[in-house]
């Protein structure tokens, strides 16, 4: 459906080729604009040589001879839609290289098989906000598309095995429902939206449900009319319904019979590809926050949410901008908070490049029994993943192997904050290889603090580094705008992993980009390849941020810690 022919810079016979091109799918045109642009108010049914044309207010074309001007075109357009319907049908094929005529009938039931089965994409020129040619669309869309009991048979699974079982869609067939979309309202609560593929489902019966497994009756169902919901006794095949107050149904659960359990295949959803840390305008809104957060992450199976602990923010994933300001607006109209969204803290942390050893003596006396530990660390940096290493070669009792796990305890304390800006330190291995202790003096919290000191004063002549986020980029675009995609990665800092061609002349690129570079590139994107791109990422591992992006970062977080 290629819509809004009724404004500027949108041309509807570039727009269907383009999709054929990059889809390699059989688009073709049923209905065609007569002009395009501010005098968009007529359109030519190809099929039946029939022009409609619209008046402001009216949903309902007027039906006439196709205008003069357009009649080579429209005669030129109606042979290229017979030859693609006939060249499914091999009887209808000979028929028309004979030159026979073809009979309407015969040609609307051949394009109603060859758009079942995907052979013919039907193409429709329309208006939506001022209704110009959604009559033929909806017209097209009875005659053409197959009922619910013309569909294929279904695939499911027998719930609970690993057997899978074929059923022919029918009112008396075996229940199979699939829920699609779950919805909160305000006077009746929690609404799951389901379609019924096969069988009957009655108000008052009780149903299995795939995603927990549970039998649960039925005591609601309701036909959705706008914001209306209207009572009903039961629904069948090809109907769309809802029922309520049913709290366990979720997003891809199937209905069925507890008689005989089934599953159908659960939709792919799209990964959301834009990160936005969210936090309530009021203090005193963090528990509605979360609250409200979680009702639409239940409503919206591309809405993800996440507490980061590293960073201490929580975090909402959308599908871009626009859905994320849907959800903010969501949250103001269904559950009166206000929040804030921002670009996330970045996860850095900090490690050192080289070995080095440090010696720390906490020693305090104020009267009576004093403090004291005394040790000696070495510290090197160890192989990406290994995190924290600690080793104990004391020898001949220099510090008894009771305050030992004290050691290690103040080592780790002293890695939560490290000393270049108070990210985590990783990759590090700490070795305690001699020490000291006073028999009345010494104790736990002596030798933590002295450990914690020692770690502190050895990470600093260890060359140490702060370490950023590194993520693995996988972007699909049309092959036309390669140049530009690299040439953004390489400015991000990135660096191409591999460039493969794929079908219908798009590529495929892997790259590795900075976390730091990578948060609105779904933004990026779209504007680049004019939305025609899409891509995903996930964490990769970490490397060391440059000097230059390292040292601003410091002073930042040093002027943060002067000002508390």
């Amino acid at each position: 459906i290629i819509n809004k022919l009724d404004q500027e810079n949108v041309n509807y016979f570039s727009s269907t080729d383009e999709i054929k091109i990059s889809t390699g799918l059989n688009i073709v045109p049923i209905t065609i604009p007569l002009v395009e642009g501010e005098k968009f108010t007529s359109v030519i049914d190809l099929l039946q040589n029939q022009q409609f044309n619209y008046r402001e207010g009216s949903f309902q074309g007027q039906k006439s001879d196709v205008d003069s001007s357009k009649k080579t075109d429209a005669e030129n357009y109606h042979n290229s839609l017979v030859e693609s319907i006939v060249e499914t049908n091999d009887e209808l094929l000979s028929k028309y290289l004979e030159g026979e005529n073809i009979e309407q009938s015969s040609l609307n039931a051949v394009l109603k098989s060859a758009v079942t089965e995907c052979k013919v994409i039907p193409a429709f020129a329309v208006s939506s906000g001022r209704n110009f040619g959604i009559d033929i669309l909806m017209d097209y869309i009875n005659s053409l598309l197959p009922s619910p009991l013309e569909i294929k048979p279904l695939k499911v699974k027998e719930s609970g095995k690993n057997t899978e079982a074929e059923i022919k869609p029918s009112q008396d067939g075996p229940v199979v429902g699939y829920v699609f979309k779950t919805m909160a309202d305000p006077y009746i609560g929690k609404m799951s939206v389901f379609r019924v593929f096969s069988g009957t489902i009655k108000t008052g019966a009780s149903y299995h449900v795939s995603s927990t497994r549970n039998t649960y009756k039925f005591a609601n169902l309701f036909k959705l009319q706008g914001k209306e919901q209207a009572d009903l006794s039961e629904v069948t095949c090809g109907d769309i319904t809802a029922v309520s107050k049913i709290m366990d149904i979720s997003n891809d659960a199937t209905i069925s019979s507890p008689d005989r359990p089934l599953e159908m295949e659960k939709t792919v959803y799209p990964k959301p590809t834009l990160p936005k840390a969210i936090m309530p305008v009021s203090k005193g809104d963090e528990e509605k926050i979360s609250m409200g957060i979680s009702r639409l992450v239940e409503e919206d199976p591309t809405l993800r949410t996440e507490l980061n602990l590293e960073v201490h923010q929580s975090i909402v994933h959308g599908m871009g901008d626009l859905h994320l300001s849907i959800v903010k607006d969501n949250l103001k109209e269904k559950f009166d908070i206000d929040v804030n969204m921002s670009t996330p803290e970045i996860a850095y942390k900090e490690t050192i490049k080289k070995d080095a050893r440090a010696e720390y003596k906490y020693k305090k006396q104020s009267g009576g029994r004093g403090q004291y530990g005394h040790v000696f660390i070495e510290l090197k940096p160890v192989r990406t993943g290994e995190n924290f290493k600690f080793e104990d070669s004391i020898f001949g009792g220099a510090i008894p192997k009771n305050y030992i796990p004290s050691v290690e305890k103040g080592v780790k304390e002293a890695m939560q904050a490290g000393i270049l800006a108070g990210y985590p330190v990783v990759n590090v291995s700490v070795n305690l290889y001699d020490g000291s202790f006073h028999t009345v003096d010494s104790s736990d919290m002596a030798f933590k603090i002295a450990a914690s000191m020692a770690f502190k004063k050895g990470m600093a002549e260890a060359n140490p580094v702060i370490l950023e986020p590194i993520m693995e980029l996988e972007v699909i675009i049309p092959e036309k705008y390669m140049g530009d995609i690299i040439g953004d990665i390489n400015s991000k800092r990135g660096k191409i992993i591999t460039m493969t061609p794929s079908e219908n002349k798009m590529q495929i690129i892997k790259a590795t980009v900075p976390q730091s570079e990578s948060f609105n590139y779904s933004v990026d994107l779209k504007s680049i390849t004019q939305g025609r791109g899409i891509f995903m990422q996930h964490f990769s591992h970490y490397e060391e941020l440059p000097t230059h992006l390292a040292q601003p970062l410091i002073d930042k977080k040093k002027e943060e810690k002067e000002k508390e």
